[in-house]
């Protein structure tokens, strides 16, 4: 009877540690917002167009949702998307055969417009010293991000930094009216891209998501989607995304 409690006993413990261990590293699902730099990665020393498809592969996500419309991603000719994600991103993914989702919206008309307000908005001699200002931001982060890799430019510091840039452009213009609607149409776009991460996470539980998008919409993502309950992965916890 001693004895078969005692292997009774042994055989509970082991299997107990053996099943935490698979639940501590079994992941929940989440996002992670990787943030491209675009043509920045043409001169970048670290941060390089062919990083981006290691970090595709030392991400190994489920799902890629990337910057472009979902009709491009339909009809395969992703029309549009970013280079860094059309040439070095997505054909992995199209490989390992998951999910590709579009996230991005636009609309012509008033692209275009938000388009011609911003150059006018950047040779109004008004604006002058706010637009060198903030202009002079993102050279000097611009100049950063050729000296540094994957970590460092999606860390949660030049993610605030970034954040900073952008709310401070916003305050300048929302003091003139006839430029407001550039804050007005750049808040849409980054407000239909959460709701379309929102509908992917939602119909695929428990999913590890790659969001491949410009670096410029990273912040406003990341505080949206954590809103609405979404876990949102940091560099710091990376490794935990990692499968």
């Amino acid at each position: 009877m001693k004895t078969n409690l005692y292997l009774t006993l042994v055989v509970t413990i082991v299997l107990s540690l053996f099943t935490g261990n698979c639940f501590a590293q079994k992941s929940s699902g989440g996002v992670f917002v990787l943030g491209g730099i675009h043509q920045g990665h043409e001169t970048a020393k670290y941060y390089s167009y062919n990083r981006m498809g290691e970090i595709y592969l030392q991400l190994n996500p489920d799902i890629l949702c990337v910057e472009t419309q979902q009709k491009y991603v339909d009809d395969g000719s992703y029309r549009g998307t970013p280079y860094d994600f059309k040439k070095f991103i997505i054909p992995y993914a199209q490989k390992d055969k998951i999910p590709i989702y579009g996230i991005d919206w636009w609309d012509d008309e008033k692209g275009e417009k938000w388009q011609k307000l911003q150059q006018k908005a950047f040779k109004d001699s008004t604006l002058e010293s706010d637009v060198n200002l903030f202009g002079g931001m993102f050279s000097i982060i611009n100049k950063y991000f050729k000296e540094k890799d994957f970590e460092d430019i999606n860390s949660s510091y030049i993610t605030k930094l970034w954040k900073a840039k952008n709310e401070f452009k916003y305050h300048v213009i929302s003091q003139y009216p006839e430029y407001q609607f550039i804050a007005e149409f750049e808040n849409e776009r980054n407000n239909h891209i959460v709701e379309t991460i929102r509908r992917v996470v939602e119909d695929n539980p428990n999913k590890n998501v790659l969001i491949a998008i410009g670096i410029d919409h990273k912040y406003y993502i990341e505080e949206e989607l954590q809103k609405l309950g979404i876990k949102v992965y940091q560099i710091e916890n990376i490794e935990q995304f990692e499968k």
